[in-house]
């Protein structure tokens, strides 16, 4: 995954509403990957809205559990269903 500071890939959480019943919804939480160009602006991002972390090795994979919490730590997070193309993001408050 590149990581630049100003575009490139990242993780983002996302959210989709689910129902629970006729007058209740549930928001069901996972993480998914953007890539933002040089200027921060979402180009693109994976199909499904959830993705496993990974890695060749037990260091990859916790180097990609690592990034993943950082990033999902710093980003609010966003409905999947909102994402398109020219889309900025909030940083979370601190």
């Amino acid at each position: 995954m590149n990581r630049k500071k100003d575009g490139g890939w990242r993780y983002q959480a996302v959210f989709l509403e689910r129902d629970i019943d006729e007058d209740e919804k549930a928001r069901e939480y996972s993480i998914c990957e953007i890539y933002l160009d040089k200027d921060g602006k979402l180009e693109m991002w994976t199909e499904n809205p959830s993705i496993a972390p990974y890695g060749l090795s037990y260091s990859e994979l916790t180097k990609s559990l690592r990034l993943m919490l950082k990033d999902i730590e710093i980003w609010e997070a966003v409905a999947f269903d909102s994402l398109s193309v020219g889309m900025t993001f909030e940083k979370k408050n601190r």
